[in-house]
């Protein structure tokens, strides 16, 4: 079985009461941390766990609801970790997000020694990594900004040939068929609203509408989406963007808040 929980779905500047985008995976030994913002201490102890649960970390890329939770991250380890027989993660980011991550660590805590992570180095054209025998993660370069790279990335549990896909942080691409292809679950980032205000032109720069969810995920024969990165501007308007997906999805479509899970 595997479990997606959502630490935060909120966009860079969430809704009150809620965190930014970040997701945790638990499949047999991994249990993979998808990006590692701000609040990423508080989101963890919210559902029960610690830096220590984590096997992985992915980061999709270095904007800061998506990294800035780094240094505290790597804080935890170098304190808690001394009276602990745990051993830390393997990271995974691309080239140009790991010169943001470890500068993040030098100008907050540089004066500590980093603790011993396994740092994996991401093509930023996409890549594929075994986190385990029978788990690979699929990277795929997605379409947000032109300096902060961004990877989309997919789930395969290859023994029950399951897959997840998740698609951070990114305008309508080609690649995002490729990461939601017939996946069990595809977390598709909502930014906005097509059909409804506020004006949505100046997102769809940068981002998906829930309108380019359903479209993607029907595309691409996903089972269940789940909306997230929504604006703070829909708050209790989450309905209308379900609704709004489901003109073009015609499975199940849930806006989870942090704290969910779903079992798969």
């Amino acid at each position: 079985m595997t479990t997606v929980t959502f630490l935060g779905v909120g966009a860079a500047l969430p809704a009150p009461g809620e965190t930014n985008s970040a997701y945790l995976i638990e499949s047999g030994d991994v249990r993979l941390l998808f990006d590692c913002g701000p609040a990423i201490l508080q989101q963890l102890a919210a559902v029960g766990k610690s830096p220590g649960d984590i096997t992985h970390v992915f980061f999709s890329h270095s904007h800061g609801d998506h990294a800035l939770g780094w240094p505290m991250f790597l804080l935890w380890w170098s304190i808690e970790s001394r009276a602990r027989t745990v051993t830390p993660p393997v990271v995974l980011a691309s080239v140009s997000t790991w010169s943001h991550l470890r500068l993040l660590w030098e100008h907050s805590y540089g004066e500590l020694p980093t603790p011993a992570f396994t740092p994996i180095e991401l093509n930023e054209s996409g890549s594929a990594v075994e986190l385990t025998n029978t788990i690979t993660l699929h990277t795929y370069p997605m379409v947000h900004s032109s300096r902060f790279h961004t990877l989309g990335a997919r789930f395969v549990e290859r023994q029950q040939g399951r897959s997840i896909g998740f698609t951070a942080d990114t305008a309508r691409c080609d690649n995002i068929l490729l990461l939601a292809r017939d996946v069990e679950l595809l977390v598709h980032e909502a930014r906005y609203a097509v059909s409804g205000p506020p004006e949505s032109a100046a997102q769809a720069k940068y981002h998906c509408s829930a309108q380019d969810a359903g479209e993607f995920a029907q595309a691409a024969g996903a089972k269940q989406l789940a909306l997230v990165h929504i604006g703070a501007e829909y708050q209790g308007r989450h309905a209308d963007l379900i609704a709004e997906a489901k003109t073009r999805f015609t499975g199940p479509v849930f806006a989870p808040r942090g704290g969910d899970a779903v079992r798969l």
